[in-house]
């Protein structure tokens, strides 16, 4: 028998050791419903002592950096107010033009504007470093931003990418758990009471009618020998969970950054629209200068005169609502971008004229960018490492239905106010018991009675008196627990196939998006050549109407049709083309390249 435990003893350690020879780490055999045909890498981590550390010297950091920062900025701002008073004072000498009543109404856009604009060009070389929420440093521009390092930045501060990264952290620490669980546990307990009325001493095992003061300790341990893997399944499992919240924190960058590039389109956008509305002011100018001339030459009705004033009017309220749009574009990449409303921001405007051309001639199939796709986007690669999780769900129950062999040990000892000490005795006398007759003579029988005087067994002595110490092995067998067992096993099962239909839906999902972005990118660039030719040839009618109109033979009516036509072509040129930009950007994020202009 003892050499049957010993042996018992032996296998179960070595199978329950990383050297296992029955089933290899990693290793996977993929079931009929599996399409799995790889194993993830494994994870490095870090030391969260060292990572708590550098998030304290980031803090102290960021704060000194942020009050540096603020004093550059403060600065800037008052040497940028003097040079303001200094170039209105020079435009109000140099200007000679007439003004309008429109440009009245909001006298200080362009100011505004211009004033923005120099100032983030002065402060376009100043660069800080600003610590992250993790122990990495980020640059942080005080200037214009191109498209990558806005994407970059995001990638780093947004708030759904710092969710996603905690969702990691937490993976990584149930993996530690899981690892550590391997080992024996290892626990103390210790009791003090006062016991009252009858009951059993817990040293002497005796029944007592008197009360008395009672301590125990304790200590005790338990380690799995063997638990058909168990525990091995756990860890493997845990490190694909490392991995799939990997895969999604990526997923989240790759999303976010697809973002910001739709946000930062958004912005150049609404820069041109206010770009084609000014535009569209100066020529309302000029032509009613020209009109009221004509007027007060006779050429003109009066008439004339107040259907210009109208069309300024319009394009006017036009201009401040593009203004408008601007301004609120560039918030939505603020927040976009994580980034403080209080610092200065201010984005690059690229050169875009043959961007949309050129990217469609080298434009590839969709077959290969949907093969491309399934190989780069993190999301093919989080649904199988899930995949391979959810088997090791279905192991980890499968194992619950067998033995379990378990070693223990457990050393405690105890105290009773109960165990007495005799320190000395007293003769006080004799007691008579009776007589003995023997041979018709009577002898008294008594009894020597002794007074004792005792003391309490002092609480280390009782501990060493009391020292007891078991171990042995345990086997834990399951013979019914309300189908619990088997019920779990069903759910690993639907969960191990859940998980397929939910990869193949994904699959599916992604071949229909790009499938999509593709027939969208075509038709976005044939858009973008009509919309072309449609204001190259309002252009040429409007230059006709000017002439026209300048010479008398059409009416202010005619001619603003003509003005408003062109406008709605011009606007419905720069729409196309930040379109087919944004449908060219989709499809470098579904091949995994860059998302810079």
């Amino acid at each position: 028998m003892k050499n049957a435990l010993l042996i018992s003893f032996v296998l179960g350690y070595v199978l329950n050791s990383n050297f296992s020879i029955a089933q290899n780490k990693g290793k996977y055999k993929p079931s009929p419903r599996d399409t799995i045909r790889k194993v993830m890498p494994q994870q490095v981590y870090g030391n969260p002592r060292a990572q708590r550390r550098a998030d304290s010297i980031a803090k102290a950091a960021r704060i000194e950096e942020e009050r540096l920062k603020r004093l550059a900025i403060d600065e800037a701002a008052q040497k940028e107010q003097q040079n303001n008073l200094t170039r209105k004072n020079q435009n109000k000498l140099k200007s000679n033009k007439v003004s309008t009543k429109p440009r009245e109404d909001f006298p200080t856009e362009n100011k505004i504007r211009s004033a923005a604009k120099l100032k983030s060009e002065k402060q376009s070389a100043t660069v800080t470093i600003k610590p992250t929420y993790g122990s990495s440093n980020e640059r942080i521009k005080t200037g214009n931003w191109s498209l990558q390092e806005c994407v970059e930045y995001a990638r780093l501060n947004n708030l759904q990418v710092k969710e996603s990264e905690l969702n990691e952290r937490l993976a990584k620490l149930n993996y530690e758990q899981n690892k550590a669980s391997r080992m024996p546990n290892l626990n103390a307990d210790a009791n003090l009471g006062e016991s009252f009325g009858r009951s059993i001493d817990p040293t002497s095992n005796q029944f007592v009618t008197k009360g008395f003061t009672y301590n125990t300790l304790g200590i005790s341990s338990q380690v799995l020998l063997f638990g058909w893997f168990q525990k091995k399944h756990q860890l493997e499992q845990s490190n694909y969970e490392i991995d799939a919240a990997n895969y999604a924190f990526k997923q989240i960058q790759d999303d976010v950054a697809l973002n910001v590039a739709t946000g930062y389109l958004r912005v150049l956008l609404a820069r041109e629209q206010v770009k084609i509305n000014e535009a569209q002011l100066k020529l309302d100018d000029e032509q009613l200068f020209q009109t009221k001339q004509l007027v007060m030459a006779g050429k003109l009705p009066e008439l004339n005169t107040a259907q210009m004033i109208a069309q300024q009017a319009s394009d006017s309220a036009n201009w401040v609502a593009s203004i408008t749009d601007e301004r609120i574009a560039l918030m939505q990449l603020r927040a976009l971008m994580n980034f403080s409303f209080e610092e200065v921001f201010d984005i690059t405007a690229p050169s875009l004229d043959q961007v949309g051309f050129v990217a469609m001639q080298q434009l590839a199939l969709p077959d290969e960018i949907f093969n491309t796709a399934m190989q780069q986007q993190q999301r093919m690669k989080y649904n199988q490492t899930k995949l391979l999780s959810a088997n090791k769900t279905l192991d980890i129950a499968k194992a619950q239905r067998y033995p379990q062999l378990s070693l223990f040990a457990n050393l405690g000892t105890n105290f009773s106010s109960n165990i007495k000490d005799i320190t000395g005795q007293t003769y006080i006398g004799e007691t008579p018991l009776g007589n003995l007759n023997i041979a018709g003579t009577s002898y008294p029988i008594t009894r020597s009675d002794y007074s004792f005087s005792t003391k309490t067994r002092s609480l280390f002595n009782q501990y060493g008196d009391n020292i007891r110490l078991n171990g042995g092995l345990a086997l834990n067998m399951p013979i019914f627990n309300a189908y619990s067992t088997r019920t779990n096993i069903q759910k690993a099962k639907i969960g191990l196939v859940s998980q397929q239909i939910a990869m193949d839906n994904d699959i599916q999902r992604l071949k229909q998006d790009v499938y999509t972005a593709y027939e969208q990118a075509k038709a976005a660039s044939q858009k973008m050549v009509s919309a072309k030719r449609a204001e190259e040839s309002s252009q040429r009618a409007l230059n006709f109407a000017l002439k026209r109109y300048n010479a008398g033979l059409i009416n202010s009516y005619e001619y603003t049709s003509s003005l408003n036509t062109l406008y709605t072509a011009s606007t419905r040129l720069l729409a196309a083309k930040y379109d087919l930009i944004f449908k060219l950007k989709v499809l470098d994020y579904y091949m995994g390249n860059p998302l810079k202009l």
